[in-house]
This record gives C-alpha cells, sequence and structure tokens, in this order.
C-alpha cells in the first residue's frame, strides 16, 4: 500500500471541505448583511414617511386650518398620537446604531415639544413663525437622514 497517495487523498479531501466551508461562510455572511441592510432600508423609509405624515398633519392643523385655537392644538396631538413615529422610534431603538437612536430621540422630543407648547396656548400665525420655532427640530430630521444615508452605504456589501 502506498501511503503518500492515501495522504495525498486526505490532504485534498481536507482542503476541499475546507474551501468549501470558507466559501459558504462568506456567502452567508454576505447574505446576511443584504438582509440587515434591508431591514433597516425599510425601518429608516417607515420612519421617516412617518415622520414626514405627522409634521404634515401638524402643520395643516396649526397653519392652515380654519379652526379656533384649542381645536387646532387638540388636532396637532392627535396627529402626533397617531402618526406611528412612535411605534416606530422602538423598532429604531432595537435595529439602528445609537447615533441614530440618539437623533430619532431628538426628533420625538421636538414633536412632543410642539404639541405641549400648543396644549400650553401657544399660537403659530404662519409658516415661518413655525418654521423658526422648530429649526432645532428641522435640524435634527436632516441629521437623521444624513446618518441613516451613511448607516446604510457602510453596511451595504454591495458597496465593497
Amino acid at each position: 500500500m502506498d501511503w503518500g497517495t492515501i495522504v495525498g487523498t486526505i490532504t485534498g479531501a481536507v482542503v476541499g471541505v475546507g474551501t468549501t466551508m470558507l466559501t459558504d461562510r462568506s456567502r452567508w455572511r454576505r447574505e446576511q448583511a443584504v438582509r440587515s441592510n434591508t431591514v433597516k432600508r425599510e425601518l429608516y423609509a417607515s420612519y421617516l414617511a412617518a415622520t414626514a405624515r405627522t409634521w404634515n398633519e401638524i402643520h395643516a392643523a396649526v397653519v392652515t386650518s380654519s379652526e379656533p385655537w384649542p381645536e387646532r392644538a387638540r388636532a396637532a396631538s392627535a396627529a402626533y398620537r397617531e402618526g406611528g413615529v412612535f411605534e416606530l422610534r422602538y423598532q429604531i431603538s432595537i435595529t439602528a446604531p445609537p447615533n441614530i437612536v440618539a437623533l430619532s430621540d431628538k426628533t420625538m422630543r421636538g414633536y412632543r415639544t410642539l404639541v405641549d407648547k400648543l396644549n400650553s396656548g401657544q399660537v403659530y400665525n404662519s409658516w415661518d413663525e413655525l418654521r423658526s420655532d422648530c429649526q432645532e427640530w428641522f435640524d435634527a430630521l436632516r441629521d437623521l437622514r444624513h446618518e441613516m444615508r451613511a448607516d446604510l452605504a457602510q453596511d451595504d456589501p454591495r458597496a465593497s
């Protein structure tokens, strides 16, 4: 019996199996990264859509409505409660990196502050007045969108 043939066969099998395992592991990692990126992309899009919808409803209640002010404040509060941002914020907290979680908290606090002001009797007579008072919120939302884009680009396995 020729031991060289047996050792060569076993070595070839080990190398072949090992290479296959490494290739499969690499493919699995890439697929996991694509799935993770897809989940984040969908969550970020849903969160930003809910944010836009909520803001548009608050804007309509505050600036364009012809209702008396207590009713406008109630409509803005309802938009905040029913806009879906609060619920999606919890998903962000378990999916996104800490910098995005912090910025989503900041946008939530901006909504809450505005609604609290309205319920306390704050009146806005124009879009410019409302925008000026909420500029910090607009800045936080701009930063949030920027960080979400950066996070998705960083996690995109196709970018490598």
